[in-house]
């Protein structure tokens, strides 16, 4: 092997080695955004899902009691026979 390509070989051996240092530093940064923006979420949901239930239980018996109501009849349409 001539010293052109174990310099050669050196370069590469070189870049991969910061390829893999940039990728695990990328990856970790977003693994970080990633896990904040969750807790983020989780807090949102957790606020909402309290207020949201409370809230729809009266919303639901509101619809329910729409529903249950008779519909109103008006007058019934005439038919004229010729």
């Amino acid at each position: 092997m001539g010293k052109k390509a174990k310099e050669h070989r050196k370069k590469v051996a070189k870049r991969n080695a910061n390829l893999k240092v940039q990728e695990k530093r990328m990856q970790k940064l977003w693994q970080e955004a990633f896990e904040e923006q969750m807790n983020v979420m989780r807090e949102k949901f957790a606020a909402m899902s309290g207020d949201t239930m409370s809230g729809l239980t009266g919303l639901l018996e509101d619809e329910t009691e729409v529903q249950n109501e008779e519909p109103q009849e008006g007058p019934e349409p005439t038919e004229h026979i010729q």
